[in-house]
C-alpha cells in the first residue's frame, strides 16, 4: 500500500493488545487499541482502518456482533479473528459475520506478522477491483452519455441519416430519414438496409461504396427521386474507415433541395421574363433610332421628331422596368423596412395625392380622402411612399373618364387599413389569383393604352409583406377596384 496501513487491536487482555502493538509497530503499522467492543466500535466510526484484530471474548458487545456492525460501517475492511476458543463452528459463524480470518491463542510475532500482511495484501486487492469497477462504470456511464448526446443529435438534424455496417445492415437513422424516405419497419433494427429501404438508386450507390474495400472511392454525392414526384434529395455517402484504414460501413447525409430545384426553377423563369421585357422595348428603340437615321421617315424634321419621341417613350419604359428590377432586388436583398419609426399614414397618402392632383385633373378623375385619425404605425417613410404612389397611380391610370378615387382608413383590434376605391375597368375574377406575380398584367381594354413594367403589385405587397401586413383586393369588371392595406399597430 502507498502508505502504512491502520491497524486496531481490540481485545479485553492488555497482553494480547500490547503484544500486538510491539510486534506490529516494529514493522512500521500505525497501531491503535480498544479494551473492548464499545470502544473499538466508537474508534471505527471516528478513524478509518484497513485492518482490525478483534478477540471473540469481550465483555460487552461481543467479537461477533463486532465483526458485524465494523462490516456494515466498511465492509472492506479486513477483519481477523484472535481467541482461544477456536473452533469450526465459530470460524464458520464470524465469516457469515465478515470476517477474513481467525488466529488462535496463543500465536506467535511470526503467525501474526504473516496474517496481518496477507489480510493487507487483500485489502489491497479489494480496493483496486472497487476502483477497476468505478472507472468500469464511469467509462460505460460516459460511452451511454456519448451514445445518447449522439443519437440527440442526429435526432434533431434536419438532414437524413443512415448509416450501415459491412454486413448491409442499417444499424443508426433519424426521424428525418425515415420521413424523407418512408422506411418501412424502422422499428425493427438491426435488419438489411433493403428491407427498410426501397430505392433502388440509392441501394445500388451504397453496393458500389461498400463493395469498393480501397480509398479509392470517397465520396458519392447523387440526386434521388422519391415516390412523391415533387420531391427532390442530394444523397452524400461516405465511407466510414477505422484508424487502420479498414471499411467498417457507410454513412448516408440526405438533404431536401426541393425548394432549391423550385428556386432555381423560379429563377430561369424569371431571367426569361426579363429577357422577353428587356427585348421589346430595346427593338422598339432600335427600329425608330433606325428609321430616322436612314432617312426613309422622309426628311420631314417634325416627322424624324415623332419617330424620337416614340423611341423615348420606350426608353422610358425601360428605365421604369429596371427601376422596378433594382427595386425588388433591394427588397429581396432585406433593404427594406429600415428606418422604421412611428408614421402617421394619412399624412404620408396626403402627400401622394397632392403629388398625383395634376396626373389626375388630366385623367378627369377626381381624388378624395376621406379625414381620419388612425394610430400611428411602425413603418418605414420612403417605402410608404412607393407603397401608396403605385396603388394611387394605378387607381388614376385604370380609371373612366369623369371617374373618382375615394381613400379611406379603417381600425380594429391590429391593423390599421388603408383602402383606395376606384371607379375603373375593374380586374377579372380569374386574374385576381395572380395580380401580385412577376410581370403579369391583367388583360384589359386599357391594358395597351397604359404604360407598365407588371412589376408594381409585385413591389407593393413585397413592401406591406416586409412591414408584417397583407393586402388585399375585392374588384368587379367595369365596376372599380378596391385595395386594401393593412398595417399592424402599437396598442
Amino acid at each position: 500500500m502507498s502508505t502504512p496501513a491502520n491497524i486496531l487491536v481490540v481485545d479485553d487482555e492488555m497482553g494480547i493488545r500490547e503484544g500486538c502493538r510491539r510486534v506490529l509497530a516494529a514493522e512500521g503499522y500505525p497501531i491503535d487499541l480498544a479494551e473492548d467492543g464499545t470502544v473499538g466500535l466508537a474508534k471505527v466510526q471516528e478513524k478509518p482502518y484497513d485492518l482490525i484484530l478483534v478477540d471473540l471474548m469481550m465483555p460487552g458487545i461481543g467479537g461477533l456482533d463486532l465483526i458485524q456492525k465494523i462490516h456494515e460501517i466498511d465492509p472492506e475492511i479486513i477483519l481477523v479473528v484472535i481467541t482461544g476458543y477456536a473452533t469450526i463452528e465459530t470460524a464458520v459463524e464470524a465469516t457469515k459475520r465478515g470476517a477474513y480470518d481467525y488466529l488462535p491463542k496463543p500465536f506467535t510475532p511470526e503467525a501474526l506478522s504473516v496474517l496481518v500482511k496477507r489480510g493487507l495484501e487483500k485489502r489491497e486487492l479489494r480496493l483496486q477491483a472497487l476502483r477497476l469497477q468505478e472507472e468500469r462504470e464511469q467509462r460505460l456511464l460516459e460511452l451511454a452519455g456519448e451514445r445518447g448526446r449522439l443519437r440527440t443529435i442526429i435526432g434533431c438534424m434536419a438532414d437524413g441519416v443512415l448509416v450501415t455496417n459491412l454486413e448491409r445492415q442499417l444499424v443508426l437513422w433519424n426521424a428525418s430519414a425515415v420521413r424523407m424516405l418512408k422506411l418501412s419497419g424502422a422499428d425493427e433494427p438491426g435488419r438489411a438496409i433493403d428491407h427498410y429501404l426501397k430505392n433502388k438508386p440509392l441501394l445500388e450507390s451504397l453496393e458500389h461504396l461498400l463493395e469498393a474495400k480501397d480509398e479509392t472511392v470517397s465520396m458519392i454525392n447523387q440526386e434521388i427521386r422519391t415516390d412523391d414526384p415533387s420531391s427532390v434529395l442530394m444523397a452524400q455517402m461516405a465511407p466510414v474507415r477505422d484508424e487502420q484504414g479498414r471499411l467498417l460501413g457507410a454513412v448516408t447525409v440526405l438533404r431536401d433541395i426541393t425548394t432549391l430545384k423550385e428556386i432555381e426553377k423560379i429563377k430561369s423563369q424569371f431571367v426569361s421574363m426579363v429577357a422577353h421585357e428587356l427585348r421589346a422595348p430595346l427593338a422598339a428603340i432600335e427600329g425608330w433610332l433606325g428609321v430616322v437615321l436612314s432617312g426613309e421617315a422622309g426628311g420631314s424634321e417634325e416627322q424624324n421628331r415623332n419617330w424620337l419621341l416614340r423611341a423615348k417613350e420606350r426608353a422610358n419604359s425601360l428605365l421604369a422596368l429596371v427601376q422596378d428590377l433594382l427595386e425588388i432586388n433591394k427588397i429581396e436583398a432585406g433593404k427594406v423596412a429600415q428606418k422604421m419609426e412611428a408614421v402617421q399614414v394619412t399624412d404620408i397618402v396626403a402627400k401622394v395625392v397632392e403629388l398625383f392632383k395634376p396626373e389626375a385633373e388630366r385623367h378627369h378623375v377626381s381624388l378624395q380622402v376621406k379625414p381620419s385619425s388612425p394610430p400611428p404605425v411602425q413603418a418605414d417613410v420612403q417605402d410608404m411612399e412607393k407603397l401608396f404612389t403605385n396603388l394611387i397611380s394605378n387607381a388614376i391610370k385604370y380609371n373612366v373618364e369623369n371617374g373618382s378615387v375615394t381613400i379611406e382608413t379603417s381600425q380594429d383590434a391590429h391593423f390599421v387599413g388603408v383602402h383606395i376605391r376606384d371607379t375603373g375597368i375593374g380586374i377579372a375574377p380569374a386574374d385576381l389569383p395572380r395580380l401580385f406575380d412577376d410581370f403579369f398584367r391583367a388583360e384589359t381594354k386599357k391594358r395597351d393604352k397604359v404604360s407598365g413594367t407588371g412589376l408594381g403589385l409585385t413591389i407593393a405587397k413585397k413592401i406591406v409583406d416586409s412591414h408584417l401586413g397583407h393586402i388585399e383586393v375585392e374588384s368587379r369588371v367595369d365596376k372599380g377596384s378596391t385595395f386594401s392595406v393593412y398595417l399592424p399597430y402599437k396598442k
